[in-house]
């Protein structure tokens, strides 16, 4: 497996802000902790009401959320689409197979000429041109095969989780969305 690229600059800081604030709205929650004062090279700050902290933590926690899709959105090298065909199509090749065997008896045997994320059928479906027959100068006759999510859905599933998890995709690009929504939630769900 090839490895991932280096994440850009901008990207990075937005990466790190967002992880920051919601490790600490989740530190606060599970400390269950209240912050009634504050002091910082000596100048100290007494709050009336200590829940507003948090509350204003977590809108900076949505702040850096909505800057870190902002920035993961100008990523110039984000293929996980590609990365996701590319696992999809390995996985999903003896189905596929099996399929066109299926649809065109013919054509057992021979190529199959595109694959699956080129053309799309559909919603959940995917056409890929397949070799049905032999045609009588003995080159073969191609033909459309429609490829349905429910037909391959197990290796959908696999491909996703490879893509997403055993690679540092997971880490660079979805680990910080999914801590700052179990910060944002546990914090909301508890006062």
């Amino acid at each position: 497996m090839k490895q991932a690229h280096d994440l850009s600059p901008g990207l990075l800081r937005q990466r790190r802000n967002l992880m920051i604030s919601s490790a600490i709205l989740l530190f606060l929650s599970f400390a269950q902790a209240d912050i009634h004062s504050f002091q910082v090279l000596g100048i100290s700050a007494t709050f009336g009401r200590p829940e507003a902290v948090v509350y204003a933590l977590a809108v900076i926690t949505l702040y850096f959320f909505y800057r870190y899709v902002v920035y993961l959105l100008q990523e110039p090298e984000f293929k996980i689409s590609t990365e996701f065909f590319n696992q999809l199509n390995r996985y999903a090749y003896p189905k596929i197979v099996s399929l066109r065997d299926r649809t065109y008896p013919a054509g057992k045997g021979f190529e199959i000429y595109e694959n699956l994320g080129v053309r799309k059928a559909g919603k959940f479906s995917w056409v890929i041109m397949v070799a049905a027959e032999k045609d009588q100068m003995g080159g073969f006759i191609s033909k459309d095969l429609i490829v349905s999510l429910k037909e391959i859905w197990w290796e959908a599933v696999k491909a996703s989780l490879l893509t997403l998890v055993a690679r540092s995709y997971f880490t660079d690009y979805f680990f910080p969305f999914l801590l700052a929504l179990v910060a944002l939630t546990v914090t909301f769900l508890e006062k």
